[in-house]
């Protein structure tokens, strides 16, 4: 199948590098589990997501994109790591996503050694990320669940693009919100892990008030991160 994908506008592209320079990618000293997610939320751009469903619907295009994405570090079976910088692929014939590491010692006319697929079943675990603010995947027969976010309410994704830009306002940060079809599950506690809507998000965050007002304005992902925040700091109390 031939590819569609289209590069952004250029002006898009300035404003969402002027935004990415403002932001701060180091984990402070005593921030709170919400403002890790919220950190690392913010690392997931709408533009990789244009990217990563591109190269879901036509996985040849690993090739194009290959050393690009984002840092994970990988534990493989046998202890050993290794990092890889890349997007998360999806391979139609093993119906497996997959890593893809670029061995620059070899040259690109090389690609059965410049190249290395990695599947979850090699693996012990991702990390993306470091130190405390590290998110773990572990690997499933088709891929890797990371909890992406983690509070009174928990969502499992298929890889850090769990996320994308819906709007950007002016002035402050950019909008974000789920991607639903990124996402494996949602769970409220020690609860079941459930399939994320609005209307199971609309349950969940049911008793806060403020929270509930930023599902309807923004959506599911700003109101499940203002709910995490106010349950922790009332456990605090």
């Amino acid at each position: 199948m031939k590819s569609t994908f289209k590069a952004p506008p250029i002006l898009l592209i300035g404003i969402t590098l002027i935004f990415l320079s403002l932001q701060s990618f180091a984990q402070p000293r005593g921030m709170t589990m919400s403002q890790v997610n919220q950190q690392t939320g913010r690392w997931v751009m709408n533009q990789q997501m244009q990217f990563m469903q591109q190269m879901q619907m036509n996985n040849m295009n690993w090739r194009q994109y290959a050393g690009k994405g984002e840092l994970y570090y990988v534990t493989f079976k046998d202890s050993t790591r290794k990092q890889v910088t890349s997007f998360m692929y999806y391979d139609s014939v093993q119906r497996k996503s997959f890593l893809l590491f670029v061995n620059k010692k070899f040259p690109k006319s090389d690609s059965a050694h410049r190249f290395q697929k990695i599947y979850p079943d090699q693996t012990r675990n991702l990390a993306f990320g470091e130190d405390d603010g590290a998110k773990y995947g572990l690997p499933t027969d088709s891929g890797w669940t990371f909890k992406v976010i983690i509070g009174a309410i928990t969502v499992y994704a298929k890889s850090m693009d769990y996320a994308a830009i819906t709007k950007t306002p002016a002035f402050g940060a950019p909008i974000l919100d789920f991607v639903p079809s990124s996402v494996i599950a949602i769970q409220m506690n020690d609860g079941p892990m459930e399939k994320l809507s609005k209307e199971t998000v609309s349950k969940m965050v049911s008793q806060n008030a403020k929270a509930v007002a930023l599902l309807e304005k923004k959506g599911m992902y700003e109101a499940v991160e203002r709910y995490n925040e106010d349950a922790e700091k009332a456990a605090k109390k």
